[in-house]
């Protein structure tokens, strides 16, 4: 994706989705260098997303003067705690994309020559090679050397897909991606791909 693309991805969401998703973020980061120093690689994949439903929870709250997010309004305190998560997500992508590499002072040019060509057929954006918006979703899930290619499978896919063919699209992909995966796991992973990858495809 290009920086016009991610930039338009933030556009699904309202300020106080963006701002709630920073702490998300922060949150997310803090946790992995503490308590969940030790934990496996695919529970960070939830991490945002619980993380944005109880912080979207109490904002609601605080806002309304109500206990109304943790009832009648549960529904709508989930979707809005998904789309924190999805937008944390997206400012993972971006810091690895655009920012990561650079920090670390990391030459990508000299990587993508080493490497003879870039593995996606085109040119990174930004001097970073191309990472995938879906790539982090699927960390603990799917080997590191697939990962990527998976994604880009996930994505390129779900541009004409909705609904129940996206999702079938999805899970037969990640069925054959991650076959270590339990039942269960490939259910809930199957679930919050097909949301983040419909909401991507809006833009």
């Amino acid at each position: 994706m290009s920086a016009i693309q991610y930039l338009n991805a933030f556009r699904l969401y309202g300020w106080d989705v963006l701002l709630l998703a920073g702490a998300v973020s922060l949150l997310t980061a803090l946790l992995k260098k503490t308590v969940l120093k030790n934990a496996p690689n695919k529970l960070y994949v939830f991490v945002p997303f619980a993380l944005g439903t109880v912080l979207y929870a109490v904002y609601r709250a605080i806002v309304t003067l109500s206990a109304e997010p943790f009832t009648t309004g549960l529904a709508a305190t989930f979707e809005g705690g998904f789309a924190c998560g999805c937008a944390a997500t997206l400012y993972y992508v971006v810091y690895e994309q655009f920012f990561r590499k650079r920090m670390d002072g990391t030459d990508a040019d000299n990587e993508q020559s080493a490497d003879g060509e870039d593995q996606g057929g085109s040119a990174p954006v930004g001097g970073a090679e191309s990472v995938s918006p879906v790539a982090p979703l699927l960390e603990g899930y799917v080997p590191e050397e697939t990962r990527e290619a998976v994604a880009r499978t996930l994505c390129e896919g779900a541009r004409k897909k909705t609904g129940n063919e996206l999702r079938e699209f999805v899970r037969e992909t990640l069925f054959s991606a991650a076959p270590a995966c339990s039942e269960a796991e490939l259910m809930a992973l199957t679930e919050l791909v097909t949301a983040y990858l419909a909401a991507l495809t809006q833009t």
